[in-house]
């Protein structure tokens, strides 16, 4: 069976590159004689069965993008979840608006289903966003920025990896969280925090870090609490990075509940708010 428009809005297992699916199907079953709906499933098909690179520019230049799945197709497949219009993505992208709106049309039709859908969620974003990102899930973490539907903060978290990008740099997630870094805290510790899975009840660095947490909230005066709450973004960015780089050794210190109270805090801060030691690089 040849996928629609029509069938596709009523199936949650199709790909956001159902079009293009759908012309190679037709090119590889020659024996099939069903007609694509969409003029560019058509020109898709024609291109595959050809290989006019010169006919069908656009095209090619997308299929490339696909296919590579490097930094272009990151930026372009959360660009046009986050829905800016063709010419504001082939600006940040440094493409033609005819090769956005192939892209979108061929390999990424996420348009015609409106809001941050579960289908969206399942496709653009996948396992990393329930079982914990990994490394290589830059992609996948652009897109979840991409789904909030906030423009500014996905253009924030883009262009803060473009200026941290070096030479030679794999395009790990990594790249935000690494000692060196110059990426702005409040954006590592906003990726951080979004890395690691939901659910690790037996996870004694995330209980710790939840205490802590918890502990920041109970303390008296805001000066205590943006002083507290520096540090705990310092130890999470630190802890991730280690955890993306399978850099972690042992677990934190036993975690002991304190009471509070008015006057206190600071120093019950200092006693639970203690500095993650086994994160400290090993002298030898």
């Amino acid at each position: 069976m040849i996928m629609t428009n029509a069938l596709v809005k009523a199936d949650p297992f199709a790909l956001p590159s159902w079009r293009w699916d759908v012309a190679e199907q037709l090119c590889k079953k020659t024996g099939l004689k069903a007609v694509p709906e969409d003029q560019v499933t058509r020109n898709a098909l024609s291109y595959l069965k050809t290989g006019d690179r010169l006919k069908f520019p656009e095209i090619d230049t997308s299929h490339e993008i696909f296919e590579e799945d490097g930094l272009r197709r990151a930026e372009l497949e959360a660009r046009i979840l986050v829905g800016q219009s063709d010419s504001e993505i082939a600006e940040f992208c440094k493409l033609t608006p005819e090769v956005v709106q192939v892209y979108a049309d061929l390999f990424f039709c996420v348009r015609d289903i409106p809001g941050g859908s579960d289908w969206k969620l399942k496709h653009a974003v996948g396992k990393p966003h329930f079982h914990g990102y990994q490394d290589h899930n830059l992609r996948q973490m652009w897109n979840w920025f991409g789904l909030t539907g906030q423009t500014e903060v996905l253009n924030w978290v883009i262009k803060s990896y473009h200026d941290e990008l070096k030479p030679g740099d794999e395009l790990t997630l990594s790249v935000y969280l690494r000692p060196s870094a110059s990426v702005d805290l409040r954006i590592q510790a906003l990726i951080a925090e979004l890395i690691p899975p939901f659910l690790q009840p037996h996870n004694r660095w995330e209980q710790k870090f939840m205490f802590d947490s918890l502990s920041i909230r109970l303390m008296v005066t805001s000066e205590e609490r943006d002083r507290a709450l520096q540090k705990y973004k310092k130890d999470r960015v630190k802890y991730v990075y280690q955890y993306l780089t399978g850099q972690i050794k042992g677990q934190p210190p036993e975690t002991k509940s304190y009471n509070t109270a008015p006057g206190s805090s600071e120093s019950v801060f200092k006693k639970i708010q203690k500095s993650p030691r086994s994160l400290e690089p090993r002298v030898s």
